[in-house]
């Protein structure tokens, strides 16, 4: 009854809900989290039921993309449990690496010789990465390929890794100094300033931006390869965008770059061994 990547999900719920036990003192609202991963595992059973119960194309849509959906609430949970291990910020690390490598603070330097138009335009490659993720699974369910297994599989797993990173290596990223250096903004900055009201941030090493892009951005060149240059314009200006707009140090995009690089070439193979070879 369930597909692989509702255990994949099932594990994550289990694990996670492993570490706010061990972990709560350090967690405020670590009862909520709780109820929270006991919700979301009463929901897999739930909708993974719907679907083979019923076997109609709404139950089916809402099993195959509720993982998608998911992500919403999963990231800011990991930013909000990201001082249950390390109490503290670790961007005093991050800072001095970042100057070794791009020798100038570009977070701060590049936004404030940007005119408002610009900035306006850079946050809205930044927002375009919540809207990416979806392209490569609606491709491939609109042509009913199996290959939406994978994708999901792999966009699951690079999102899981990188939320265990948000826990264990806390990082701020430069977001704290937005105010000082974006304007108010008219559309796209104010709509950010929203999102990172009602997300926790601290989830800045390494930038799951750039690491989702890489594989958003190889699924749709593997499912639509005549649309080769759009992609890579997106995963540009989406990497870009996350110390354009102040979210990220270069280092982190830099960084989540390689680990998104290294997700694409070896989830696949994991996801394909679990299928095909031990069928999970």
């Amino acid at each position: 009854m369930l597909n692989l990547v509702d255990k994949l999900i099932l594990l994550y719920e289990l694990l996670l809900t492993v570490h706010v036990l061990l972990f709560k003192t350090n967690i405020p609202d670590w009862g909520g989290h709780i109820q929270l991963n006991i919700f979301i595992i009463g929901w897999i059973f739930f909708s993974a039921w719907t679907a083979n119960r019923f076997n109609r194309q709404p139950f089916k849509f809402i099993h195959t993309f509720y993982p998608l959906f998911l992500l919403i609430w999963h990231y800011p949970q990991a930013c909000e449990l990201r001082y249950s291990v390390i109490t503290s910020s670790l961007d005093h690390i991050l800072i001095p690496l970042d100057l070794a490598i791009f020798r100038v603070a570009l977070y701060d330097i590049i936004p404030r010789n940007l005119n408002l138009l610009s900035l306006e335009i850079f946050h809205f490659f930044y927002f375009c990465y919540y809207l990416s993720l979806g392209v490569p699974a609606w491709i491939v369910y609109k042509k009913r390929d199996p290959q939406i297994s994978a994708y999901l599989f792999v966009i699951m797993v690079t999102n899981i890794i990188h939320q265990w990173f948000v826990i264990f290596f806390p990082a701020d990223g430069p977001v704290p100094l937005r105010p000082d250096i974006m304007p108010d903004g008219v559309l796209m900055i104010p709509i950010m300033n929203l999102i990172y009201q009602l997300d926790a941030g601290g989830g800045a090493f390494p930038s799951l931006h750039v690491a989702g892009a890489v594989i958003t951005g190889m699924y749709a060149y593997k499912f639509l390869p005549q649309w080769k240059w759009l992609w890579i314009f997106t995963f540009c200006a989406i990497t870009a965008a996350t110390f354009v707009c102040s979210y990220h140090y270069p280092i982190d995009s830099l960084i989540g770059a390689i680990t998104g690089w290294f997700c694409y070439i070896y989830i696949p193979r994991i996801h394909d061994y679990l299928l095909f070879s031990i069928h999970i």
